[in-house]
């Protein structure tokens, strides 16, 4: 009798997790950016969303939460309700928080944010002035070697994604630079258009729309092949420094959020990346489409911990 018990609760457990799927969802879907509108996550969530809302007939409403360098977003999503209805738009700074705030983290980084899906990746163009006669990667970093703190690179603030990974190529290269901080990526591309420093990372969707400027040359991308975008800009490893880095964009559920939620999420997901439309947008934009699965993306996030956290450290960054 104890058995039979058992297997009906089973049995009802399953029957529930399968109408769950199947009602879900029955009203809108937020879906928080931790950004303001207009950036490269902000119009990657809004893509992706509306084709959400075209899959499910139900509306995923994009909600900017801006502030403390989207910890205020995050740490709302992270104590939303797990009931599919609140979700985040993810981007690799996410596993900088530990490294950059410490204790200011008033969430488990690790456990109250599901992985669901990452849609996109996208490398960065190392951009310079081209009246710094700078022809190469090369050419930069021997420069610096040359001249400790003669070259200066612009970023859009301390602690910034920019930052972290200009942090990792001062170590992989062993040089020292200067680091002008501005108040963000435009005033960064500006201030090298200005030739006012000789040079920043700029990232893919944002350099598209100015490869055709002249007071701007792209000599190195910083993702693990050409891109087709600027095919003539070698990768960094071409240029003989062994870094390949990129910020990643996915979606996130809070902690609780049941099991077939996600499943049904990860799989709206990866379809609304097979459009032709949603794939030639992100293809447009330098973005490389991806779509794995919640484990995968789990595994990306817990090694990036690990790695950005010790080079914040070794950089002595501090936000």
């Amino acid at each position: 009798m104890k058995f039979f018990r058992t297997l009906c609760l089973i049995a009802s457990a399953l029957a529930a997790s399968a109408a769950l799927a199947q009602s879900y969802p029955t009203k809108p879907v937020k879906v928080i950016v931790p950004y303001a509108a207009g950036g490269t996550g902000d119009i990657l969530a809004r893509l992706i969303s509306q084709e959400l809302t075209r899959q499910t007939g139900q509306s995923f409403v994009v909600e900017n939460r801006t502030g403390a360098g989207g910890m205020i977003g995050y740490g709302a999503g992270a104590k939303s309700a797990g009931d599919g209805y609140t979700l985040v738009a993810m981007d690799s700074s996410y596993t900088m928080f530990p490294g950059l705030y410490g204790e200011r983290v008033n969430w488990n980084i690790e456990t109250d944010l599901i992985p669901v899906s990452m849609y996109g990746r996208a490398a960065f163009a190392l951009a310079v002035n081209p009246a710094k006669n700078y022809k190469g990667a090369e050419d930069l970093v021997r420069t610096a070697k040359e001249k400790p703190g003669a070259v200066s690179f612009g970023t859009p603030g301390m602690g910034t994604l920019h930052h972290v990974f200009t942090s990792l190529l001062l170590t992989t290269t062993g040089t020292q630079m200067t680091h002008v901080p501005f108040r963000g990526a435009s005033e960064a591309l500006n201030a090298v258009l200005g030739n006012n420093v000789d040079w920043t990372f700029v990232a893919m969707p944002t350099i598209t729309g100015q490869l055709s400027n002249e007071r701007l040359r792209v000599i190195a991308v910083t993702s693990e092949n050409r891109s087709p975008l600027i095919p003539n800009a070698p990768t960094l490893r071409e240029a003989g420094i062994p870094m390949t880095v990129a910020n990643w964009f996915g979606l996130g559920a809070p902690k609780g959020t049941p099991p077939e939620v996600v499943a049904f999420l990860h799989k709206q997901v990866v379809d609304a990346l097979k459009s032709p439309e949603v794939a030639a947008r992100m293809k447009a934009m330098g973005a490389e489409v991806v779509g794995n699965t919640p484990q995968e993306f789990a595994n990306i996030m817990r090694a990036d911990l690990r790695i950005w956290t010790q080079v914040i450290k070794d950089a002595g960054i501090k936000n």
